[in-house]
């Protein structure tokens, strides 16, 4: 004989309250006991911010002795790190929220997760492509590949967009020999363009044009002279491959949207920021450095769009003041406690089964009253 489960018609309100204020109070104590757990690699990404800390520190001292002093309203962190609203060197307009976001030395640990999601390894070669529009990120990216004790190959683009390098008396190409002078970071290009538009310096002025020519010779750098789009990437794949001396370029990092390295308006749009591993839909169409080295199976670390990348791994846009290092969701992350999340799961399906689907949360509280005479005990399925 099949037995008949029956519960009441009407569920208990008392029952109700208590499944309401256990899942109240189980919801507090989820939220408000969560663990924090160390991110992979949390030594090395640490040791590289604070390299890259050190190093905007020492900009910094080289900036405030130079005209114009820095202005708070649009340098928000004070870190001499964000340039000019225009100078003689200044290539193209330039996105102020990105420079000021970018000042912050916790991306050197976003470079070395980057990196090794790549999985670059000690000792591996790494193509780097820079320009003077985000010094900070420049800092950051030879921050986190010295630290890796990786074998960087830079080449460099000096000028710059608004608010990037563009004082005319500390480009990036200066600022990297004053971090090697001060034996910070010894990383230095091994070439250099002037930039501008299609890095060739057009839309320069001539007085830009022989300033950029002249901090290129200071520095000691091999001057690239492409006379075409065409010409300059082969000039710079050259390169790589010469410095390289036949060991395999492991990835490739552009910091900034340089036509060279990204390829024109086309693939400006297809890379996405961060790391990319495949080569984008139409590729063919596409010519610039990421181009070639993605379709050799080079992995290439995209630096663009950087309020973006900043939001995506915890980092204010822009900070107030300068971040410390260590401080950002790349470094250590606010986990739920899984096994007290499960726990009031579990307790909370067995109270909806007790006092709403059984009947034994009605005897349980003993409810009084009269049925209803229409009322008929409802079977279970």
């Amino acid at each position: 004989m099949k037995k008949v489960y029956w519960r009441p018609k009407a569920v208990s309100r008392t029952g109700l309250v208590l499944i309401a204020a256990t899942a109240l109070a189980g919801l507090f104590l989820v939220e408000h006991f969560k663990i924090v757990r160390q991110q992979p690699q949390y030594d090395l990404k640490l040791k590289a911010a604070k390299l890259a800390a050190e190093a905007m520190e020492a900009i910094y001292y080289e900036r405030v002795q130079l005209q114009p002093e820095i202005d708070p309203s649009t340098d928000t962190t004070e870190s001499g790190m964000v340039g000019l609203p225009m100078s003689e060197v200044t290539s193209i307009a330039g996105d102020l929220t990105a420079k000021q976001a970018s000042v912050n030395p916790n991306f050197a640990a976003v470079v070395v997760e980057m990196l090794q999601k790549a999985k670059v390894n000690k000792g591996d070669v790494v193509a780097v492509g820079v320009t003077g529009s985000f010094p900070a990120l420049n800092a950051c990216v030879y921050s986190a590949l010295e630290t890796m004790e990786t074998k960087p190959i830079v080449i460099a683009s000096a000028a710059a967009s608004q608010w990037g390098a563009n004082h005319p008396d500390l480009l990036w190409i200066d600022m990297e020999r004053l971090l090697a002078s001060h034996g910070i970071i010894k990383t230095r290009a091994v070439a250099c363009s002037i930039g501008g538009y299609e890095d060739r310096g057009l839309g320069l002025s001539p007085e830009g044009s022989a300033t950029i020519e002249q901090a290129i010779k200071e520095n000691g750098l091999l001057r690239l002279e492409s006379k075409s789009f065409e010409e300059a990437i082969d000039e710079r794949m050259h390169i790589y491959r010469q410095q390289a001396k036949g060991r395999p370029i492991k990835a490739y990092i552009n910091v900034g949207g340089g036509t060279i390295s990204v390829g024109r308006s086309l693939g400006k749009k297809m890379f996405k920021p961060g790391v990319n591993f495949r080569p984008p839909g139409r590729l063919q169409r596409i010519d610039g450095i990421m181009p070639r080295f993605i379709t050799q199976d080079v992995p290439c670390i995209h630096l663009v769009q950087v309020s973006q990348i900043a939001e995506e791994y915890g980092l204010p846009v822009p900070p107030d003041t300068m971040p410390e290092p260590g401080n950002a969701s790349v470094f250590s992350a606010v986990e739920y406690r899984k096994a007290a999340a499960a726990a009031l799961l579990a307790l909370l399906v067995g109270m909806m089964y007790t006092f709403v689907r059984s009947d034994v949360g009605h005897r349980l509280l003993k409810l009084t009253g009269k049925p209803k005479t229409d009322a008929l005990p409802e079977p279970m399925v």
